[in-house]
């Protein structure tokens, strides 16, 4: 290259860079489009093969990425006959606005206007009607929310399973599923006034002693109410133990009886010189000093099974704070 011939490189490269630019970037620009494209095409194939509704999805997701009328008219073509009637006579009134903006498409507008107008007369429609009305009240038809404007009006719905849902802050949900069916012309569902939900109680409080300042009471409320609770259970454990230890102070109590009565005929008088006779009596107040002993442990846990049985019956429980000057403590009070 000569020194002469430096000034035209730049030039050229900057021309060579413009025209890579030029081919490059439409192809990018163009890349969502060619993505519905195919997915417009295997749509067609899909229903030239009788596979309607995987056909139907395909056109739907082409139409998501770009709309355009060619695929509207194919994709409402397509919900038409898979009994989809609403959403058919949407596709063709979206056609025909987009054709009607667009311009110069008359052919195809008149045509999604055709196709829209023959099938309103069939359209299932569902009506929600609200008459009663609360702060906060929102009105949902499966996830979708059905906006206040849309109250009282009859929009078009494909055919299939609906549950409507009432809700608003202090109120009890109410909801309802409705069926409509390709031969319902107008269903009308009547959302009835919410019912409040019931509030809380509040807990009381006890009087101020001594200028002390309220207290509040906590009130414990079991869950279901039942005779066995987990400490009438305890007690029922604790009670057939102490009738256990009863039950052996009896055996003592009834040996020490029959040794006694071995040892007198042994040894009838006050003095006895009966070797055996003095081992029945000194084994018969063993016996004797066992049962009394058993006698005291069982009716001491007897006693104790009894207290739990009664403390622990089921129903509310109610710890108050107490105290006055110069003490302080707590007042536990329940039913038994």
């Amino acid at each position: 290259m000569r020194p002469g011939d430096r000034a035209g490189t730049w030039p050229a490269l900057v021309a060579i860079s413009l025209a890579t630019f030029i081919t490059v970037a439409p192809e990018a620009a163009h890349a969502q489009s060619a993505e519905a494209e195919v997915l417009f095409r295997d749509g067609r194939g899909l229903i030239k093969r009788g596979q309607l509704a995987a056909g139907c999805d395909k056109l739907a997701a082409s139409e998501r990425l770009e709309s355009s009328v060619g695929t509207l008219l194919n994709l409402g073509d397509c919900r038409e006959k898979l009994g989809k009637l609403a959403s058919a006579w949407a596709a063709f009134r979206k056609a025909e606005a987009m054709a009607t903006r667009s311009g110069g498409d008359d052919k195809r507008r008149s045509e999604a206007g055709r196709r829209a107008a023959a099938l309103e007369p069939k359209l299932p429609n569902l009506v929600v009607e609200v008459p009663s009305r609360v702060d906060g009240l929102v009105v949902r038809r499966d996830d979708e929310v059905i906006d206040a404007a849309q109250w009282s009006t009859a929009l078009p719905m494909d055919p299939g399973s609906y549950t409507i849902v009432a809700q608003a802050p202090g109120y009890r949900e109410w909801r309802t599923t409705v069926p409509i069916t390709a031969t319902s012309r107008r269903q009308v569902v009547t959302v009835p006034p919410l019912v409040r939900a019931v509030a809380p109680l509040a807990p009381p409080t006890v009087a101020p002693l001594d200028g002390e300042p309220a207290a509040s009471v906590v009130v414990a409320r079991p869950a279901p109410r039942g005779t066995w609770s987990a400490t009438r259970k305890a007690s029922l454990a604790i009670g057939l133990a102490g009738a256990g230890v009863l039950g052996a102070g009896v055996y003592f109590g009834v040996h020490s009886n029959t040794l006694r009565d071995r040892s007198d005929r042994l040894c009838p008088n006050t003095r006895c010189g009966d070797a055996e006779g003095l081992r029945l009596n000194d084994d018969a107040k063993s016996a004797a000093t066992r049962a009394n002993v058993l006698f005291a442990a069982g009716g001491a846990v007897v006693a104790t099974a009894v207290v739990l049985w009664l403390v622990g019956a089921p129903g509310e429980t109610v710890i108050a704070p107490s105290g006055g000057e110069h003490q302080l403590g707590v007042s536990l009070a329940g039913s038994f």
